[in-house]
């Protein structure tokens, strides 16, 4: 759990709404009802830069650049500001969902004067967090969470207010009294955020985009391709933070701070949260020791308060239905703070099809369901449309799926929650299973294994022969050894299958020696089996892949995805649990298949993700557009005669080549847009 406590005051009923219809110069009112939904319904993208030496000489027209690079993030509305004493540039593009008024305009400055701050995302208890500020002796103009930030900031420090928090965002501030810009992430990574440094200029932005735009000094250092961030991308599709696929970029990282000193512009790169360890991380609990009644209330209690915070809203609030366990606990659970609310699928042909059981689930809950069936030509023109979504080289198909979905859920709703986080929090991946299986028995089978070694060569082989379960203990011992035992040997059996890094052209590049094992060396000095590889998954595959197509995929639509799994007190409270409440029999995700039965689901079903037919996809619609971006390779490092005779497979059907293929396309898609 985290020393701060968050926002005390209970969850008000948002009944006497209220329009955030003041700039942030007028004078306060006396009195001011809580806040509406729609007097804080603004997402966005910032972006900014602080120029050193005085370099940039046509500020305005570069600030502008960089608004119409996240026009995108924003297209309601956009502000900037400069201090010129600072050479301080601050940009933020607004994507007014509900309420178009200029309530909540950025960058906005706090009422002392010392703060100003351009920021993207929600605050979820600004409501609570207001209260007590209130209390404290704050009054507020707007009813906006982004004044709550800066109130909270005045009286509780940058650091304690994020711990504080129960949101997804990021930020730039400027503290004229401390004379720094501070820069920070959420917990999870949910909001993106970039930092780029050249010399004595330092820029940010939500977007690569508004970084690729720059002039000197920056023009230069963010021009070709990072090498091993390309690497990385073709191995696991996707670039990993720290790393961005223009030399010269990093991506903050989740949970990450950033201060830069303005008086001599030194750079200090910290997290402000960090994933506790969890509850047995030596490992050495046992069934015996857990109480799974009280852990499957504090479990179901957690994530029902996530879910109501975040279906607070004025108008349309939807959930994204599959037949997943977490899509379907999320479902039940806002159908108790919104009665009705639709729910929304997409039908995929053949196996990858949960839109029956999703129909089955919503009418048990009394949803309004939508099957979402997309046609060949919305197939093709939204994939055409993919390296507009992604500001970096991206490859899990399932964006393709995500921008459907949202282009079509977007004029009917405002607000979509999800699953997402699920998986990482409560081992809910097939990888996790196996390793908590195999963990639990690894202590009696190592003893057995030493035994063993001090005894005749029959007696080895009759020990081998032993049965236990399915299979010998000998095979037991073999799946033992397969558990990863660090993060190194975790990331390789993590790999992507379709690993496209082998297809560099070695006459033009041969960097696979070259390229560090992994981008997070050192984040986990000790590696404790399953709980550490569900770690791995949070602190990296999470942000690096989920979020960015949850993010990319709903807000290039203006539709805003809410992910309750990654509540503040969900991921505390997931934490806390030992492996034995994770895990039993039937695999991970204990706490969550009790909470389903507690609410009247079923908590059996079969895994899928959210996959779409790639296969048979690439093999018809997308086959014309595939072929015409694999065709024209002449500016990359790939080696295009492989790719043109594993294209020639795929198309015959001899191989499965469909998600390497796929990483190959999205690449060329991307290095195409920007040719």
């Amino acid at each position: 759990m985290e020393s701060s406590p968050e926002c005390s005051h209970p969850r008000p009923s948002c009944s006497s709404p209220e329009s955030c219809l003041l700039r942030s110069g007028d004078r306060p009112r006396p009195e001011l009802e809580p806040p509406s939904e729609s007097a804080r319904r603004i997402m966005c993208g910032i972006a900014g830069f602080i120029d050193g030496s005085g370099r940039i000489t046509d500020v305005s027209a570069v600030m502008a650049e960089m608004s119409e690079a996240i026009r995108h993030r924003g297209p309601d509305g956009e502000g900037a500001s400069y201090d010129p004493d600072r050479r301080v540039a601050l940009v933020h593009r607004r994507l007014a969902i509900q309420d178009p008024s200029d309530a909540g305009r950025q960058p906005m400055v706090s009422a002392s004067g010392r703060f100003e701050i351009v920021y993207n995302g929600e605050i979820y208890d600004f409501i609570e967090c207001r209260r007590d500020l209130e209390v404290a002796g704050h009054r507020f103009r707007t009813g906006c969470d982004t004044e709550v930030l800066l109130a909270a900031f005045e009286s509780w420090g940058i650091e304690s207010t994020l711990r504080r928090v129960d949101g997804m965002f990021a930020f730039a501030v400027l503290d004229r009294e401390a004379e720094r810009i501070t820069l920070a992430r959420d917990r999870a990574g949910q909001k993106p955020l970039l930092l780029a440094v050249a010399g004595d200029a330092i820029a940010f932005a939500s977007d690569l985009r508004a970084l690729e735009c720059l002039p000197e000094p920056f023009a230069s250092r963010l021009v070709g391709i990072d090498e091993h961030a390309l690497r990385w991308y073709l191995a696991h599709g996707a670039v990993p933070w720290p790393m961005s696929i223009r030399p010269g970029v990093e991506q903050v990282a989740p949970g990450g701070l950033v201060e830069i000193d303005l008086r001599n512009l030194r750079i200090d790169r910290r997290r402000w949260w960090t994933p506790p360890l969890p509850a047995d991380h030596a490992g050495d609990a046992k069934e015996s020791d857990i109480d799974a009644a009280a852990d499957d209330l504090q479990v179901l209690d957690a994530i029902r308060e996530s879910v109501h915070r975040r279906c607070r809203a004025d108008r349309a609030v939807g959930v994204f239905l599959s037949a997943g366990l977490d899509s379907r606990l999320v479902a039940a659970l806002a159908a108790e703070a919104r009665p009705g609310l639709p729910a929304f699928t997409l039908g995929m042909p053949g196996p990858f099809d949960e839109s029956a059981e999703a129909a089955e689930i919503a009418a048990r809950l009394g949803l309004e369901h939508h099957s979402i069936r997309p046609t060949d030509a919305e197939i093709t023109s939204t994939a055409e449309s993919l390296h507009a979504v992604a500001d970096e080289p991206f490859a899990d198909s399932s964006l393709l799926a995500t921008v459907l979905l949202a282009r079509a859920t977007a004029p009917r709703i405002a607000v979509a929650l999800s699953g997402d986080g699920g998986d990482e929090l409560f081992g809910g991946y097939r990888r996790h299973a196996m390793a908590a299986h195999w963990g639990r028995r690894e202590r009696l089978l190592r003893t057995v294994a030493l035994v063993a070694e001090r005894l005749p060569e029959s007696a080895i082989g009759f020990i081998g022969r032993i049965q236990l379960g399915r299979g010998t203990m000998l095979d037991a011992l073999r799946k033992i050894e397969a558990v990863p035992r660090g993060l190194a040997g975790y990331l390789d059996l993590r790999e992507r299958q379709g690993d496209a890094s082998d297809l560099f052209d070695r006459d033009v590049i041969d960097i696979r020696d070259r390229v560090p094992k992994n981008p997070w060396d050192g984040l986990f000095p000790e590696w404790n089996g399953v709980r550490s590889m569900m770690a791995a998954d949070f602190r990296t595959y999470l942000p690096d892949d989920p979020l960015v197509k949850i993010d990319r995929g709903t807000m290039h639509h203006g539709l805003e995805c809410r992910s309750p799994f990654l509540g503040r007190e969900v991921i505390a409270t997931a934490n806390a649990l030992t492996t034995a409440s994770l895990f039993d029999r039937n695999g991970g995700r204990r706490p969550v298949r009790a909470a389903l039965r507690s609410v009247g689901l079923s908590d059996a079903g079969t895994k899928r993700g959210f996959a779409v037919p790639l296969f048979d996809w690439l093999r018809g619609p997308l086959r014309p557009w595939a072929e015409s971006l694999l065709t024209n390779g002449a500016d990359d490092p790939l080696d295009q005669a492989t790719i043109r005779q594993n294209w020639l497979d795929l198309m015959a059907g001899r191989r499965d080549l469909a998600t390497g293929m796929w990483t190959v396309i999205s690449w060329r898609a991307w290095l195409a847009a920007r040719s």
